[in-house]
């Protein structure tokens, strides 16, 4: 599995070089626009999608797929490395997204009020909303690629563009449908939900999602390895 995450940030050095430029060009711009919050969500979902993408390219560009199985892996070290190595990349994303939006909102903080757009006013980028959208974007990227992966594990990248949206689609459509519906949580989950919401519990509920996201993606991990150990070449 180490041999997995090495070869995976060797593969992507120059890349990822690219992208922090990027990401402080981006930053830079989509700060003044949507502030520190949507900047920090936007970076912090924006570096691990394409890390994966760029990977599974890569991959299936230069056959690495087939090479990889004339080497001493085995297929689940071969999988649960590639997750491995998105999960760091993810971890670090988090720290930069988190790095760039409070130092957007310090440097505002700064600057005479009247400079600023309503979108950096210091009561719309308070720490707490900055780790709340870094940690939320970080989730939701992190649930899509825990749907993505197994499908390009088991099918490859160019059958897997096909696939992965169409089910993004549904997924998002069924959410839709579900909570358009008025669904309203009752009894003893809805007193949680209420004291959650209240006071410096939103850290509880950082944590709690945190941990459902971190025990899907390693339930996507199993369910990738167990495809990747049927797929033929």
């Amino acid at each position: 599995m180490k041999a997995m995450i090495v070869s995976d940030f060797c593969t992507l050095r120059n890349a990822l070089l690219q992208l922090l430029g990027i990401c402080i060009v981006v930053a830079l711009f989509m700060g003044y626009v949507m502030g520190a919050v949507g900047t920090a969500a936007a970076i912090a979902a924006m570096v691990p999608f394409m890390g994966l993408f760029s990977l599974a390219a890569y991959d299936e560009q230069n056959n690495w797929e087939r090479f990889r199985l004339t080497l001493p892996l085995t297929r689940r070290q071969v999988v649960f490395g590639r997750y491995a190595s998105i999960a760091l990349l993810t971890a670090g994303s988090l720290t930069l997204a988190l790095v760039l939006g409070l130092g957007i909102a310090a440097v505002a903080g700064l600057l005479p009020t009247q400079w600023l757009p309503e979108s950096l006013s210091p009561a719309e980028n308070t720490p707490e909303m900055i780790v709340g959208s870094t940690i939320g974007g970080v989730s939701v990227v992190a649930i899509a690629m825990a749907v993505a992966m197994p499908v390009i594990t088991r099918f490859g990248m160019t059958k897997a563009a096909r696939i992965v949206p169409v089910i993004v689609v549904l997924v998002v459509a069924f959410a839709v449908a579900f909570f358009g519906s008025g669904i309203q949580p009752t009894g003893v989950l809805a007193d949680l939900v209420q004291w959650l919401d209240t006071g410096s519990n939103y850290l509880f509920l950082a944590a709690a999602l945190v941990a459902v996201v971190a025990l899907i993606y390693v339930a996507s991990a199993f369910v990738a390895a167990k495809l990747y150990e049927k797929r033929e070449f």
